[in-house]
């Protein structure tokens, strides 16, 4: 009996997500030098030749990881209901809670900043992202201006920046190394921006 195309595309698509989260993990544990895609292969299990397949260059592998690595950041901030501080406080918790219980996120993204330096189509997808977030910021900033949550003199966009920052600077003392600073950084965000 013979599959289905949506059978087949759907097998394709899980082993392409098999794929990525296997070298996701592998940078984490390794760095991007110690990516080899045979090693991601065998871990799938597929032949070396198979993967190619999926990912014809180790360098189609790595922006899958980064488009990976840059969604799944962008689900802390997946919110729509309540005021423009308790969006602001819910993203912050959101970034805290995935530092906690997913440090590998941020070695990986601490690898992708310094791959960016090097790598005109990472850094695109980096910028991409980053400007993104920073207008989902800013937009979240200004609302709550106009309706008295902070100071009408509160910079929206140095402020996003600002947050930005702070929270790339995880990648720095890195969430699994030292969670103790990275937690009070936080805390410290939320004071300054009332958000307690």
């Amino acid at each position: 009996m013979m599959a289905d195309k949506s059978e087949i595309t759907h097998k394709g698509e899980e082993r392409v997500q098999a794929l990525i989260l296997a070298a996701y993990h592998s940078i984490a544990e390794k760095g991007f030098e110690g990516l080899r895609l045979r090693d991601v292969a065998q871990q799938v299990g597929l032949n070396h030749a198979t993967l190619h397949h999926y990912f014809p260059t180790k360098e189609a592998m790595v922006q899958a990881v980064v488009l990976y690595v840059t969604q799944r950041l962008a689900q802390t901030a997946t919110f729509t209901e309540g005021t423009p501080m308790e969006q602001l406080r819910a993203h912050l918790h959101a970034l805290q809670q995935c530092m906690q219980e997913e440090p590998a996120l941020f070695v990986v993204l601490s690898e992708i900043g310094l791959r960016a330096q090097r790598d005109p189509a990472i850094r695109a997808i980096v910028q991409q992202q980053t400007e993104g977030w920073h207008a989902l910021l800013t937009g979240i900033l200004e609302a709550g201006i106009r309706q008295g949550d902070w100071p009408r003199d509160l910079d929206a966009e140095a402020t996003a920046s600002a947050i930005i920052a702070l929270t790339q600077s995880f990648n720095l003392i890195n969430a699994k190394l030292l969670p103790i600073r990275a937690e009070q950084a936080m805390k410290q965000l939320e004071r300054w921006l009332e958000l307690k």
